[in-house]
């Protein structure tokens, strides 16, 4: 209550100061008529990615020159996010406005009714789903936070973790720029129908891999956003916090709980989500009599940064990632991994690897080498092998040649690479295996900016084979 009660302070404070900038500081002068033609296209403003990421989709070509803008866009979380007055000024010239509108939204009511204009079309997904909308839940084992007495019940607000939603939720995104754009609504409406078909195409996917998978039970060191998602697909879940609690400290209760839990269903992995620091699910697993099952992350797209969309970041693409994981902890571990391990561990090399994707089947590699590409920094400073096509790119501007060890995931349709750094001693191409022949390599997981980018990359690496 207090946090609510605090944020909602704070953005009264910042409405005034943006409606002193719109007042022209006393001045009664009207505003300048060529600078409202300049900012007289269509202009639509969302919350976060999967928004975001669906409007352009829309826009496909973009006929009007839409201005597109992400509020969440440095990577804030949408439970802690609070407008800047940036956002609020830009806020109150957009045409079109998508937000989630659960709890987390509480600063909108404020915003629209002191610098919206009156034309603003809204899209609330939570709205937009109607009666599909369902309310947080706790499960057994769950740690949950103290309700008052009297308070309205929370919606679980992660409504675009489910591709069913996504189509319904795309639709109506559609509907409301149509009716900001007259002019290209049948572009829009094509465009749209097109991007369904991909979702119900995905959606169709995950139906197959998961009702074939012998396990329905996933379990989550963390906070659990994917109850849409879960739901969709009849799996049952555990978990130490719901998808908006504010509780990080797990107590020993449900540590022991989780614990117990993976023993009882005999889980081979542990789930958490991105961005945090598997300390917890670390804990549940020492816990465990067997200690040796795998931390895997699924992406719930609540912390996706601006780089990142410009890096190629997509829904499509993280919900096709996110099926690579559920394939790998929902199918039991396959019974070939263990010879290939012993053969692996001849090499001179394998005692000093602590992540070696050649164990995995290329499901989970596809999965794994994601999770390094969008949390990096809980890879840094380990030793990593893989195995994949080699590939080599020549930078003209710079002088610089790149290699990488690119691999593709289980159906073949999508790859994924981490760049290396080979001795200083190997010369190109004499040095060097064939462009794209397999090959195996290790090296140490580390990040490096260039261009204002940041980039991963294993340095001293060897080329095994």
């Amino acid at each position: 209550m207090n946090r609510t009660l605090t944020k909602t302070i704070s953005l009264i404070i910042i409405i005034a100061f943006v409606i002193c900038c719109f007042s022209g500081c006393g001045s009664d002068e009207p505003a300048d008529s060529s600078e409202s033609e300049q900012g007289g296209g269509l202009k639509i403003v969302t919350t976060i990615f999967p928004e975001y990421d669906w409007v352009m989709n829309i826009l496909g070509d973009n006929p009007a020159g839409a201005e597109v803008t992400m509020l969440l866009e440095d990577g804030v979380d949408i439970h802690s996010y609070q407008p800047t007055v940036d956002d609020l000024l830009t806020f109150s010239s957009a045409d079109v406005f998508i937000y989630v509108g659960g709890e987390s939204d509480s600063w909108v009511s404020d915003a629209l009714a002191t610098t919206a204009s009156e034309d603003l079309i809204q899209v609330t997904l939570l709205d937009a789903l109607g009666d599909s909308a369902k309310e947080e839940e706790l499960v057994e084992g769950m740690q949950g936070e103290e309700e008052e007495e009297g308070e309205e019940p929370e919606y679980d607000e992660h409504v675009w973790l489910s591709l069913k939603n996504a189509s319904v939720l795309v639709k109506a995104i559609e509907e409301a720029i149509a009716s900001a754009d007259p002019a290209n609504a049948e572009t829009y409406r094509t465009n749209a129908e097109a991007y369904l078909d991909k979702l119900q195409a995905l959606d169709a996917k995950y139906e197959k891999a998961i009702s074939e998978a012998p396990i329905k039970t996933l379990l989550f060191g963390d906070r659990f956003p994917f109850r849409y998602m879960t739901d969709d697909y009849g799996l049952d879940y555990f978990a130490a916090f719901a998808g908006c609690s504010a509780e990080s400290e797990a107590s020993f209760e449900t540590v022991t709980f989780l614990s117990q839990k993976m023993d009882e269903l005999e889980l081979h992995s542990i789930m958490t989500i991105e961005g945090t620091d598997h300390k917890l699910a670390d804990t549940i697993i020492q816990s465990t009599e067997k200690k040796d099952q795998q931390i895997l992350t699924l992406n719930s797209m609540q912390s996706i940064k601006s780089n990142d969309v410009a890096a190629g970041a997509s829904y499509l693409g993280i919900m096709e990632s996110n099926l690579s994981v559920l394939q790998y902890a929902l199918n039991e571990r396959e019974d070939e991994q263990a010879s290939e391990t012993s053969e692996k561990s001849e090499n001179p090399t394998a005692a000093d690897v602590e992540i070696d994707l050649t164990q995995l089947s290329s499901t989970m590699v596809y999965s794994e080498v994601y999770n390094m590409m969008m949390t990096p920094e809980d890879f840094i400073g380990k030793t990593v092998r893989m195995e994949g096509f080699f590939a080599m790119q020549h930078d003209d501007a710079t002088g610089n040649d790149y290699y990488a060890c690119i691999i593709q995931d289980a159906t073949a349709c999508c790859s994924q690479g981490i760049e290396f750094i080979p001795p200083a001693d190997m010369k190109y191409p004499d040095d060097f295996p064939e462009l794209d022949s397999i090959i195996t390599v290790s090296g140490v997981f580390d990040t490096y900016e260039e261009d204002g980018y940041k980039y991963c990359t294993l340095r001293d690496s060897v080329i095994e084979s």
